[in-house]
Formats: C-alpha cells, structure tokens, sequence
C-alpha cells in the first residue's frame, strides 16, 4: 500500500508545482474525486496497477445524470 500513497503523494505535489490549469493538476483533481468515491485503499491499489501497466486512473460518467450535472459513476484505468 505504500507505493500508492507514494504516488498519490507524487502527483499532489506534482499538481502544487505547476499549478492550476495544469494537466497535474487536473490529474491530482481525478484522484481527489477518486478517493472520495472508493477511499483511499482502492485507489491506492489503482494507482500501483496504473503504474505497473503504465496507465492512469480516469473517472468514467453515467450518461444517466436527468439533465444535471454530471457524476462520476466509476474509476477505470487508461
């Protein structure tokens, strides 16, 4: 498990640097939403698949939302 924080950690960091707007930052933002979704072990597990698959994490959308605004359904690897 402790890769995946290392690596959640990393692209924090990564995001703070370049800042916002930044693809880091954008990408830091997805785990956020991420670990708010499934907690903090299942995407510490995703991150060290990702990272071993040379993949990242992205949120996939229901197109069933009513005309709201969209919500995350669910985490895949890209």
């Amino acid at each position: 498990m402790g890769k995946g924080k290392d690596l959640f950690g990393k692209y924090n960091d990564l995001a703070k640097q370049n800042g916002v707007g930044s693809e880091d930052c954008q990408y830091a933002n997805v785990l956020f939403q991420a670990l708010l979704m499934v907690g903090e072990r299942k995407v510490f597990e995703l991150l060290e698949e990702a990272d071993e698959s040379g993949k990242k994490l992205a949120l996939e959308y229901s197109n069933d939302h009513g005309g709201e605004e969209a919500i995350p359904s669910n985490i895949v690897l890209v």
